[in-house]
Formats: structure tokens, C-alpha cells, sequence
């Protein structure tokens, strides 16, 4: 019998799908507020997150700390429904 060699699967990589400035600064206030003080490593190399900022970090990241944000006491019912679409339209590019 041949020896079998089993190749991992890779997990497909969630997209974030920004369309405006507004979803661009939702995911870096969650990012600082959620992500950043969470990370020593991160927090050492970037200290605060900026806009350019976000091409660079993992996208499963971000979506995870846009969940974490999701339950914010300082987000309006608005401001979580920007945050609920932007988890939503993960979902959907990621399929």
C-alpha cells in the first residue's frame, strides 16, 4: 500500500468589505478600543491604529474585534447597526 500524505485544509480567509470613511472608522475604533490594548505585540509595533493602518492587519482580526464591539455599552443603536452590517457583509464576501 502507498503511503498517503494528507495536505491541511485552508481555512477561507474572511473579507472585510469597507465602502466609506464611516466603516473605516468604526473598525479603528474597535481596533483601539478592543484589539490594541488586548495585544502587547501590537500595541508595541503600532501603538494607535490608523486608517493606513488597516491593509496590514489580519482581517479575522478586525472582524473579531467588531464583534467584541458589537456589545459596546458606548455605541448607539445606530452606531451597532453600521457594525452589524459591516459583520454581515463579511459574511457574505467570505462565501
Amino acid at each position: 500500500m502507498a503511503d498517503i500524505i494528507k495536505f491541511p485544509t485552508q481555512k477561507k480567509k474572511q473579507e472585510l468589505i469597507l465602502v466609506d470613511h464611516i466603516d473605516v472608522a468604526f473598525c479603528v475604533w474597535a481596533i483601539n478600543m478592543y484589539g490594541v490594548p488586548n495585544d502587547a505585540d501590537l500595541l508595541e509595533g503600532y501603538g494607535f491604529v490608523g486608517p493606513e493602518d488597516l491593509p496590514t492587519l489580519d482581517s479575522e482580526f478586525v472582524i473579531d474585534c467588531l464583534k467584541v464591539a458589537l456589545e459596546a455599552k458606548e455605541l448607539s443603536g445606530h452606531g451597532k447597526a453600521i457594525i452589524g452590517r459591516l459583520l454581515v457583509n463579511s459574511k457574505i464576501a467570505s462565501t
